[in-house]
């Protein structure tokens, strides 16, 4: 088999497998969630006291845009925003308890996903696999 067949039939499996971890992420205790909604928990739960402006730049997205997602999950409970101590006409966001539960959850699925890829690979492939992400997704 030649190898850029070997390539994209390798990408293939490994969409797969992306596929599979989302859809544990929307069923379950988290179904009533979209990933979107999911992403932004996880980015505001990454990245404490963070402002509608930083998470738009993290995202590369429209400020407007994040906004209709945070009112969103203020609406639902899940993020309070908070008057920025240091500068009055800035706001913070944070989880609330029920966006901390709904954090929890969410780990615990990447938790689950880590454990099966530990118990596969060594340590050694599992520094190479990162190792090879960072450098075709041209991270750090």
């Amino acid at each position: 088999m030649n190898r850029e067949l070997e390539l994209v039939e390798a990408m293939d499996k490994l969409s797969e497998l992306t596929r599979e971890f989302q859809n544990q992420l929307i069923t379950g205790d988290l179904k009533e969630y979209t990933l979107r909604q999911l992403y932004y928990i996880e980015l505001i739960n990454k990245n404490q006291d963070i402002s509608v402006s930083e998470l738009s730049k993290i995202l590369n997205v429209k400020k407007s845009t994040v906004s209709v997602a945070i009112n969103q999950l203020i609406d639902l409970g899940i993020v309070i925003k908070t008057q920025s101590k240091t500068d009055k006409r800035f706001y913070q966001l944070k989880l609330t308890p029920k966006g901390e539960s709904i954090i929890n959850k969410h780990m615990q699925i990447h938790k689950n996903t880590i454990k099966n890829i530990i118990e596969i690979l060594n340590t050694e492939e599992i520094d190479n696999f990162i190792k090879i992400v960072k450098k075709i997704t041209n991270t750090p």
